[in-house]
């Protein structure tokens, strides 16, 4: 009986296990869909920048516009890095290999992130960001700000709002 009781715990907890880490993949997932890149060259290596909104899938709402600049390889070296959105200046900050924001992207050791936040101006629907170093010329990327009952599917219901 103890047996079939450890086995049946073991089991259990790697379902749950598992379930953790499928919710993970699927941020991840949501997160590409909000997500754009620009690849450029900066003395002869090959560099690609991924700027990725999180707004539409974070757990929780936020007053501010959310996204994450990575670069990779992460072997450039940055100076006076900016953004602009919407031609105001955000900002940025390194991310840490641990910080929770890295949920929604994905993450490996050859990538540098940035988070760029801004406050939100929820009358804009369309969103240019500027990013400019001093390592590259300046690029722009387009974003569109969607409601979140656009592309909300709910877990408790198998009904689709998009």
């Amino acid at each position: 009986m103890k047996k079939i009781i450890l086995i049946f715990s073991l089991f259990l907890s790697a379902c749950v296990h598992k379930n953790e880490v499928q919710k993970e993949v699927n941020l991840k997932t949501q997160t590409l869909m909000f997500a754009q890149k620009h690849k450029f060259s900066v003395a002869d290596v090959s560099i690609v920048a991924t700027l990725s909104y999180l707004n539409p899938t974070l757990d929780e709402g936020s007053e501010e516009d959310i996204f994450i600049l990575s670069f990779t390889p992460n072997s450039l070296e940055l100076h006076n890095l900016k953004a602009f959105i919407n031609g105001r200046e955000a900002k940025i900050e390194a991310l840490e290999m641990k910080d929770t924001l890295l949920k929604y992207v994905i993450n490996n050791s050859y990538t540098k992130h940035f988070k760029i936040s801004l406050p939100s101006f929820k009358r804009e629907n369309a969103l240019k960001a500027k990013i400019c170093s001093l390592e590259f010329a300046c690029f722009e990327l387009n974003f569109q700000r969607y409601p979140k009952s656009l592309y909300y599917r709910s877990e408790d219901v198998d009904t689709q709002y998009n």
